[in-house]
């Protein structure tokens, strides 16, 4: 994976958190867990690189999201990440990470199902929880 792709998946990742228009801490911890054991996984790194690059992402990263995410532009924005990450081999296992971010708040949002319904379609991955 790219450093671009990389940080097309950290951002639908945290765009998934913040769509409901609700940050809640069980879906933001989700957002950070699913991240770092997924980098160990993928990466083959330790846990410290996990968090190192994460950290690294997000603080110079998660205004401009949750400004595009308000913004009237925030379906192309969010397009052209989703169609950055098509054809990356891992696209279902970020799916699932963003199923599991989608119901860490025992909720199922309108909004969050729509997303995903549409990152499923793109990337031909499985569909929605």
């Amino acid at each position: 994976m790219t450093n671009d792709q990389k940080d097309s998946m950290f951002t639908l990742l945290y765009a998934l958190v913040l769509i409901d228009k609700r940050v809640l801490k069980v879906e933001t911890d989700k957002f950070f867990s699913l991240l770092e054991a997924y980098l160990i996984r993928i990466e083959s790194i330790d846990y410290l690189q996990a968090k190192a690059q994460i950290s690294n992402w997000f603080v110079p990263n998660y205004k401009k999201v949750l400004s595009e995410m308000k913004s009237p532009s925030r379906d192309h924005y969010l397009r052209e990440h989703i169609e950055n990450l098509k054809d990356v081999e891992e696209r279902q296992d970020i799916f699932d990470m963003m199923n599991i971010i989608a119901i860490a708040d025992n909720e199922f949002h309108a909004a969050e199902k729509q997303f995903l319904e549409k990152i499923a379609l793109i990337w031909n991955v499985g569909a929605a929880s």
